[in-house]
């Protein structure tokens, strides 16, 4: 099967671009030869979407992606239009070169010749995709479909802010601790007006609510342990009414281990739809980038994307 590899070079503080030759070098020692005009290289955010879709269109039906997750759910977004992938026969693969790389950590590909090696082998699993729908922050309305999680309260303000300073984003990982830190100390529950599936709306304060269709997210989080990926359900963690030192100390410690789940005032069930809004302002974000803010909604869709994986016993 041809493959279209869409690189971004700026992932991971532009490592990923550092490392471009080893990553395909290693590809390559899987695959064979790769074609330069079978390399495409991405030049601004959202052109990974592109890229994808021209792919698509000049008859590509595997698709990998180097870099994070970011740069895969970009990927993704370009091969899906009106809640359907754009062709049925489509393998999406990512070779980790970001700051957060889920779809391989999950998968136990770890390394680039791990996760090239699942693409030669031809082996598949299949993934869950989510259509999220926010107000974006000129007002206007914003759709992305999401593959690892959607977050909004303080989970989606930490993310804003790390990534939204250019000397904490070039920090990395230590970025998010700092901003996890001051944004503990800082952000205060807000009140949500909250409908889950067929269920009456309810009213709830909390400090941050996480969709997850992955067990983890980011760099060494696991926000929903033994969370499935293809089951068609999203894992919905509340954090509810906690103050700001119960936050510091008794929450984002353990968010590395899963552990803050027995916490009394976080809850977990499994939910398909989700509609969410505040009166105060409340931001939204996608797998790791923000798209708005509320109100929201989320729903799982009902088909599942191939992605090259290795089945372990």
């Amino acid at each position: 099967m041809k493959s279209k590899i869409i690189v971004n070079p700026m992932a991971n503080k532009g490592g990923c671009g550092k490392r471009w030759p080893q990553i395909r070098a290693e590809l390559e020692r899987h695959l064979g030869p790769v074609d330069d005009d079978d390399i495409a290289m991405t030049r601004a955010p959202t052109h990974a979407a592109a890229l994808a879709r021209d792919a698509v269109d000049a008859g590509y039906r595997r698709l990998i992606s180097v870099g994070g997750d970011g740069t895969f759910s970009e990927m993704m977004n370009g091969v899906i239009a009106d809640d359907r992938p754009i062709a049925d026969d489509l393998v999406l693969a990512q070779l980790p070169g970001g700051t957060s790389n889920e779809l391989c950590r999950s998968f136990g590909q770890l390394s680039p010749g791990e996760a090239s090696n699942a693409i030669a082998m031809g082996h598949t699993r299949k993934i869950d995709v989510f259509r999220a729908e926010a107000r974006g922050y000129a007002g206007n309305q914003v759709t992305r479909y999401g593959f690892v999680l959607a977050i909004v309260g303080a989970a989606a303000t930490i993310s804003w802010r790390a990534q939204r300073v250019p000397l904490l984003k070039r920090l990395g990982p230590f970025s998010y601790i700092l901003m996890t830190a001051f944004t503990s100390l800082t952000y205060n529950p807000r009140d949500y007006r909250i409908r889950i599936d067929d269920e009456a709306e309810h009213n709830v304060p909390m400090w941050s609510l996480m969709l997850c269709s992955f067990d983890g997210a980011g760099e060494g989080l696991m926000l929903a342990p033994g969370a499935d990926p293809g089951d068609r359900k999203l894992d919905l963690i509340m954090v509810g009414d906690v103050g700001h030192w119960e936050t510091l100390t008794k929450i984002v410690p353990r968010l590395g281990d899963g552990s803050y789940l027995a916490h009394p005032k976080v809850s977990r069930r499994h939910a398909t739809r989700i509609t969410i809004d505040s009166d105060q302002m409340v931001r939204a974000d996608v797998d790791g980038e923000s798209i708005g803010r509320l109100p929201m909604s989320v729903t799982m869709l009902p088909f599942h994307l191939k992605v090259a994986a290795v089945h372990r016993g």
